[in-house]
């Protein structure tokens, strides 16, 4: 049985004993705007808050996504290199981001539950505090 759970940086993970499904959500997506590009590597070594990728948006903002937990990504979404779009319009569904085989699965006990995820947002809401844009190409070395 699969369970999901948030961060408080916006990315999702369905996950099953030691491996995981990474997207973003549907209130990143509407925090964000339109998503033109997502940059992320299989094959690639993480720990959990870690920059994992890039999206960049149709406005030019670019944003870092960041690993739910320690482990290993494996396999990117075939369907965003021909398709976008996906992410756009099921952000929390076919519009997943990456698989990853989990290191540490303790680490899924620090995450968000749906329902303090939904806390948590209407905390952000309200305070009108919104996830910081970044300057990648500033922040290049932190990649």
């Amino acid at each position: 049985m699969s369970t999901v759970k948030y961060t408080t940086t916006h990315e999702w993970i369905e996950f099953d004993d030691s491996e995981g499904t990474v997207g973003i959500t549907e209130r990143a997506k509407l925090i964000y705007g339109e998503i033109i590009y997502i940059d992320v590597s299989a094959e690639q070594e993480c720990e959990q808050g870690e920059i994992i990728g890039r999206i960049e948006t149709e406005t030019g903002g670019n944003f870092y996504l960041y690993a739910p937990v320690a482990g290993e990504i494996y396999e990117v979404n075939p369907a965003i290199e021909d398709d976008i779009d996906i992410v756009n319009s099921v952000p929390e569904g076919d519009g997943w981001i990456c698989k990853m085989k989990i290191d540490n699965p303790n680490e899924l006990d620090s995450l968000l539950e749906l329902e303090d995820y939904e806390d948590y947002e209407e905390e952000e809401i309200d305070e009108d505090e919104y996830l910081p844009e970044t300057d990648f190409f500033e922040d290049i070395d932190d990649y």
